[in-house]
């Protein structure tokens, strides 16, 4: 298994493609399809999958499904989050406007990928952790020391609170590749960040 983690546009969204036997699943692809094509490399891509919907995680996804034609995969409580017009960056201002296929929380399989979904709103509604092995991919929602900020569109600090008080139940030995940033561990977190010290 190989991660190729690729930072995207003005934000430094982090772009993840998960390579295993010839295959690729990509997460959030934020921006610069053609940078992520080169990183793809002879793997054969099965499909797109959004931890949220936030413009910086998503703007690459019509160019991929382009040129792949591959599924995409957004919780639907992000749906709006494609129409709603923002004071953004000129280059953030276009939203996907390619079919995607609904999440929602428990298994799921893309390809040979196999994944576990959990809903964990309050950064946005329909914000995610994604599941792979021993790889916790967390979109906007947790960060190595800190949180996802709750100030956005649909973001909510009550169910953010709930979501923290569910990640604490998640395996310690999971490996964090959050949105921005560097990887952490989950249970360096559960001793570290405050957020989650927080009773």
């Amino acid at each position: 298994m190989d991660i190729v983690r690729t930072p995207q546009g003005l934000y430094k969204t982090n772009c993840y493609i998960l390579k295993e036997n010839g295959y690729a699943l990509i997460i959030d692809p934020g921006f610069h399809g053609h940078r992520i094509m080169r990183e793809i490399e002879e793997a054969k891509p099965v499909g797109i999958i959004l931890t949220h919907g936030h413009a910086d995680h998503i703007c690459a996804v019509d160019a991929l499904v382009e040129h792949y034609h591959i599924p995409v995969y957004m919780h639907p409580m992000d749906d709006e989050l494609l129409r709603v017009k923002r004071r953004m960056p000129s280059g953030y201002k276009e939203r996907f406007t390619s079919p995607y296929i609904a999440l929602g929380e428990g298994p799921l399989q893309i390809g040979p990928f196999s994944l576990h979904v959990w809903e964990v709103p309050g950064h946005s509604a329909g914000s995610v952790c994604i599941g792979y092995q021993h790889i916790l991919f967390t979109g906007d929602t947790l960060f190595k020391g800190t949180v996802g900020k709750v100030n956005t569109y649909n973001g909510n600090p009550v169910a953010m609170k709930a979501t923290l008080e569910k990640i604490k139940t998640f395996n310690p030995a999971y490996v964090v590749y959050p949105g921005h940033g560097t990887s952490t561990t989950l249970g360096h977190e559960l001793v570290t960040n405050p957020y989650l010290l927080a009773p």
